[in-house]
């Protein structure tokens, strides 16, 4: 008997056909995960002594709820809350890009690549603004450039782009993944391991983009019977804490 109070390294991995954890993925911090238990009940009350009394509970069905909280930004992550792909945006050379017209004093275009340098804006038919003179950039990253004179023909722009990563919200459903906690209990140093065999995960529901303070990623989601697993007796069909005997 001793008190408890658990941390340890959180691990998602898809499920093979059969059931069984693939590739596991390290979340990085995680400072909260809970495992919510409940039953779905009726409620039988008498109609024979006068009292109506409470006089059977049936069970209608269990459920497994699970919330954690993710501290690390990557591409993992990210992919997991926003329901996304991860899509890589190769380095390239763009030439000849039009950029929209007219353009006015002050006027703030986007081009197309993020992560913009080696600019060379050319004013048809083949005139070189001058960066400084007609033109400034405002984001590199966001390839966002302001005019400081007016144009008077269609620009088009060349420039290197760097390689970048993007995740794509809302273009697939998460497969259902085995989490692993490789938990250690504090109070003892004894280690404890939590798996949870079939965990679903809805889309983050807070996703904080400007912050005074660390931001993070509160997901929830279900954990779903697994009768694959739950044929194997020291398994069930849901998931089991393990600890080294006494």
């Amino acid at each position: 008997m001793s008190l408890f109070s658990f941390q340890g390294k959180v691990w998602l991995a898809e499920r093979s056909a059969q059931g069984k954890p693939l590739k596991k993925t390290w979340l990085g911090n995680v400072p909260s995960l809970t495992l919510q238990l409940a039953t779905e009940t009726s409620n039988k009350i008498e109609s024979f002594s006068g009292n109506r009394l409470q006089y059977g509970l049936l069970q209608r069905g269990k459920t497994a709820t699970l919330n954690m909280t993710l501290d690390e930004w990557t591409a993992y992550n990210i992919a997991l809350a926003l329901y996304a792909q991860q899509v890589a945006i190769p380095t390239s050379t763009v030439t000849g890009e039009a950029l929209p017209t007219p353009l006015a004093v002050g006027d703030v275009i986007r081009l197309a690549k993020p992560f913009i340098s080696d600019l060379v804006l050319t004013q048809a038919p083949s005139t070189v603004l001058v960066a400084g003179t007609d033109y400034r950039i405002e984001s590199a990253s966001a390839g966002l450039i302001e005019f400081l004179t007016a144009p008077s023909a269609a620009v088009t722009a060349a420039y290197e782009n760097e390689a970048a990563e993007a995740v794509t919200m809302f273009t697939q459903t998460p497969p259902e993944r085995w989490l692993l906690l490789d938990g250690i209990n504090t109070e003892t140093q004894e280690e404890v391991l939590l798996d949870l065999y079939r965990c679903k995960f809805n889309p983050v529901s807070d996703f904080g983009l400007i912050h005074d303070e660390y931001g993070s990623l509160p997901l929830t989601g279900s954990v779903l019977f697994d009768p694959l697993n739950a044929a194997t007796a020291n398994l069930g069909g849901y998931g089991r804490v393990v600890q080294k005997a006494a």
